[in-house]
């Protein structure tokens, strides 16, 4: 078996455990013990055992019975009702469905082998604790049947419930109604298992689960055992959902199951859109629990139903999957962005070229704007932002930049700061080449730079020191000569993003080298994809010319966004042009 089969197996065969140990214990354990917690501080309503019957739970659910008495399960436990029939054990019927099956031989076999199993002395744990005393009226006679008023099950809450009665001649209780024989009865019915005849008529009246009151657990205790099983579930729910589809889904049908909703995020599927979706379908996830489990459920109120409140449960656990989904969908796109198969995708085909887009009216609008004879006002007024651009002519109509290039070169015997080293290192990590330390003047200040290219020569990473503070930069170019720069918060002048025909500049707050590199991938992927066009590999001795090329393109940007303002004229710098023009090949710059 592949090793990814196997690691879908195991992963789904751990997160089926996991859930549904998650799902037992947070709806039949977990969401009681919180409803009890949070109820327990009720005043006690005093009542006898008849008037509890007859009127049910009232305004308080903790009842103080004043002529209770508990009669304890006995120690040797009757299995009457498991003994098989020696009439049952016939032929099966053939084609008369489930109620024929269930009256065979093979339910006989079953309950014979129950029985035999209940009967073994290793078995008297599980049976202490399943197990349930009754409570009944002080001089009650009657017969032996079970009755409306039973205990929580346990030998011992049992033991303690009696020892409460004898001690203060009352019982005060938590009380909750127990629909379990009906449910028990219903199923019998439609299974066509005969059931003891005392039984199927106790199920018919409104029966009562009690638990007493100085049993009751601590809301710190509940909380630990809802915070167990919620983990246990959503990390359950999530494993499911994670794992791709495969032979595995026979074994594990609970996971397949479960896993079904995980499909629109399930390997790198998501995208922003569904992200966000998502995001929306958690917030209602947690919200209906709300309703359900508080509004609907009554948890911790008098008048409460225990399955608004399991119900609850599961869809706060639901959302708690989703959002943590979100986050493991975005983690597994950008690893996959960094794939060495996705940036193949991205890479310019040498020779071969696919057609081209044709220009659209804006790109053939920026090239005749571009040309000399065009004043440098009219052609600042081109920008996206019409409004902010004017504000900013307007405020400084006065003064005009014009845009020079920055000094760019080696020096001798210079170090990076170990910041700047660090930020490198990762770099290196995905097949960066080793960084080349230059030296950046702009005007009279000058800062020192690294400068590596990867990811298969489609990225040029650039870090620049100034003031002791490390600034990060990656830089693409598409064949059509567009540039796509992504850098941190750091730059005093770039805090915010922008686009125009030369660039697309994208801001992020606080972010690492590694993820920044994501970050720029999965935006190159995009822009490729809209442009029609793909990446052009940079050659390492290059750098000059695409350090120089960003800088100018970076400036018209905040020139068109409105945020500085500068006059920039035409410039060509090796294979690449401002205004933008498409890339040339290698071979097409190489002499014949």
């Amino acid at each position: 078996m592949p090793s990814s089969k196997r690691r879908n197996t195991r992963r789904a065969a751990v997160g089926s455990v996991l859930f549904s140990a998650g799902l037992f214990c947070g709806t039949l354990v977990a969401v009681p013990k919180l409803h009890r917690a949070l109820s327990s501080e009720q005043t006690p309503v005093e009542m006898t055992c008849a008037e509890l019957v007859q009127n049910g739970i009232g305004e308080s659910s903790v009842v103080r019975l004043t002529d209770a008495t508990i009669a304890e399960p006995s120690e040797e436990m009757d299995f009457a009702m498991l003994e098989p029939d020696p009439s049952a054990a016939q032929a099966l019927p053939v084609g008369t469905g489930m109620r024929a099956w269930m009256s065979g031989d093979k339910v006989a076999m079953a309950k014979s082998t129950i029985s035999k199993t209940l009967k073994h002395p290793r078995s008297k744990k599980l049976i202490d604790q399943m197990v349930r005393g009754e409570v009944i009226p002080r001089d009650f006679v009657g017969a032996s049947m079970p009755q409306p008023l039973k205990l929580s099950p346990g030998r011992d809450i049992a033991a303690l419930a009696l020892e409460e009665v004898k001690t203060t001649g009352t019982l005060t209780a938590f009380v909750t109604e127990d629909p379990t024989s009906k449910w028990i009865a219903k199923s019998g019915d439609y299974l066509g298992v005969e059931l003891p005849e005392p039984f199927v008529k106790s199920a018919e009246m409104d029966q009562y689960s009690l638990h007493p009151i100085s049993q009751t657990e601590s809301i710190s205790n509940a909380g630990i055992w809802i915070g167990a099983s919620a983990f246990s579930m959503t990390i359950g729910w999530l494993l499911c959902s994670s794992a791709g589809w495969g032979l595995w889904i026979l074994f594990c049908p609970v996971a397949a199951i479960v896993g079904v909703f995980g499909i629109p995020l399930r390997s790198g599927r998501g995208n922003r859109v569904t992200w966000m979706l998502a995001f929306f379908v958690g917030a209602f996830s947690l919200a209906a629990a709300y309703g359900l489990a508080f509004v609907l459920g009554g948890l911790g109120q008098a008048q409460s139903m225990w399955t608004m409140q399991a119900a609850g449960f599961i869809a706060a656990c639901a959302g708690m999957a989703i959002w943590l989904g979100i986050r493991g969908s975005i983690k597994t796109k950008r690893s996959m962005v960094l794939s060495p198969g996705s940036l193949d995708d991205l890479i310019l085909p040498k020779k071969g070229r696919a057609k081209k887009a044709k220009p659209s009216e804006k790109q053939k609008r920026a090239k005749k704007s571009s040309g000399t004879d065009v004043d440098a006002d009219q052609y600042a007024t081109t920008g996206v932002r019409q409004d902010a651009l004017q504000e900013t002519l307007n405020k400084n109509a006065s003064y005009s930049r014009k845009y020079l290039d920055p000094r760019l070169s080696v020096p001798a015997n210079a170090q990076a700061s170990p910041e700047a080293m660090e930020h490198n290192l990762l770099w290196q990590k995905a097949d960066f080449e080793e960084p080349l330390l230059v030296e950046i003047g702009r005007g009279d200040a000058a800062c020192q730079a690294t400068i590596q290219v990867g990811c298969q020569n489609l990225v040029l990473g650039m870090t620049d020191e100034l003031d002791g503070q490390v600034r990060l930069r990656m830089i693409s170019v598409l064949e059509d000569g567009h540039c796509l720069v992504s850098v941190d918060d750091s730059y005093p002048d770039l805090q915010n993003g922008g686009a125009n025909e030369q660039a697309t500049l994208s801001v992020y707050e606080s972010v690492k080298a590694p993820k920044l590199l994501a970050k720029h991938l999965e935006n190159a992927a995009d822009l490729a994809e809209k442009r029609s066009s793909g990446l052009v590999t940079l050659d390492s001795n290059e750098w000059r010319d695409v350090v120089l090329l960003t800088e100018r393109v970076l400036k018209s940007v905040l020139h068109d966004e409105g945020h500085q303002k500068w006059e920039i004229y035409d410039m060509t710098y090796g294979r690449f042009s401002y205004p933008v023009q498409d890339v040339r090949m290698f071979e097409e710059t190489s002499p014949v």
